[in-house]
């Protein structure tokens, strides 16, 4: 799926909207887990660098 880093962030605000407003502990959770894999990978992908460290020099 190929989503813009504007989609990206509405999809953010509302989940966040969505935690803040729920009452389900488990709905929040899932929320939670979704927003974690959200800015595991838009920070990975976006940051330019690459964290590739090479031990053979030490």
């Amino acid at each position: 799926m190929d989503v813009s880093k504007n989609d990206l962030a509405i999809i953010e605000q509302a989940l966040k909207t969505a935690a803040i407003n729920s009452t389900d502990y488990e709905e929040i959770e899932q929320y939670e887990s979704v927003l974690k894999k959200l800015d595991k990978n838009s920070s990975a992908q976006n940051d330019g660098f690459r964290y590739d460290y090479d031990d053979s020099s030490f």
